[in-house]
């Protein structure tokens, strides 16, 4: 039995690797211009490559540290490590902010405001919302140090909301207005982030087995239309699109066509009229 046991666990261990991502392919991944943040801030997730890259960066925030000291020099490679972060737990994300601010005062990185203190859709308010925990404040007062000597101005009114609970403030109502979850807390530490990439790297992964082995059904093919003038009950007259029914569509004629018929039975009737003709000839001669 627990030969059995220890057997389950060594495959299911198998699996679980082969669905994250090695140091390596998180750093191919990252030169693939074609990945990035969209316009609403939201990491690539369309494919089970993408969300093994935000899982890599989930699963460690060390580990996201270093890709983005070595391997983001630029702001699209930047972003989208920052927006991966979403996934950590509060108290890891806290831990990843606390290490780039270390790369930034040692002058071994630097990113833009926006995206460094808000560029994580998954962590959106996080920051205002768990201000007066220490851990958190001790990484506001640290992240404004860094920002009025890097963007004089540029973020002073963002980090005075913050610091004064307006951010807060104005988070909790608009989560109420809009029906929407509340920022995590610091405290509670929720991984519920980190557990809806799980089940939705699962289903990608399900969706791309089932595509490889053709069981996903194809795309339907759109109905052909045309336009038909419809008289309403009142009997007034108007224009609009139906589809067209299997019998209203032209049926490829396969029979052979009448002329074609015709000339056929010509030639045959001219060749045994030649024939006979012969015939005859032959008969006569003989006589």
């Amino acid at each position: 039995m627990k030969s059995v046991i220890a057997l389950t666990m060594l495959l299911i261990g198998f699996i679980v690797e082969a669905q994250t991502m090695s140091l390596m392919d998180a750093k191919t991944f990252l030169i693939d211009e074609a990945k990035g943040v969209d316009e609403s801030g939201v990491p690539a997730c369309r494919t089970s490559q993408d969300l093994a890259f935000l899982r890599f960066v989930a699963e460690d925030w060390k580990r996201a540290l270093t890709l983005l000291e070595n391997d983001a020099p630029d702001l699209r490679r930047q972003h989208l490590i920052v927006a991966a972060t979403g996934f950590l737990s509060p108290q890891d994300y806290v831990r990843f902010l606390s290490g780039a601010c270390d790369l930034m005062e040692l002058g071994k990185l630097k990113m833009p405001g926006w995206a460094f203190c808000f560029g994580s859709r998954g962590k959106d308010g996080f920051l205002g919302y768990n201000y007066d925990q220490p851990e958190v404040a001790t990484l506001i007062s640290r992240m404004e140090a860094i920002y009025k000597v890097q963007e004089p101005r540029v973020m002073d009114e963002y980090f005075s909301s913050v610091k004064s609970g307006e951010a807060k403030k104005l988070t909790i109502r608009d989560c109420t207005n809009y029906g929407i979850p509340m920022p995590d807390t610091y405290t509670d530490n929720s991984k519920g982030a980190y557990q809806h990439l799980l089940k939705e790297q699962k289903r990608v992964l399900a969706e791309e087995t089932n595509r490889t082995k053709g069981k996903v059904k194809p795309e339907p093919t759109p109905r052909e239309r045309k336009i038909v003038r419809m008289v309403d009950e009142d009997g007034s007259v108007r224009i609009t699109e139906v589809d067209v029914p299997p019998e209203d569509k032209p049926i490829e004629n396969k029979a052979i066509p009448w002329k074609w018929l015709l000339i056929g039975g010509t030639l045959v009737v001219s060749g045994a009229v030649v024939v006979w003709q012969n015939v005859e000839k032959r008969k006569k001669a003989r006589k």
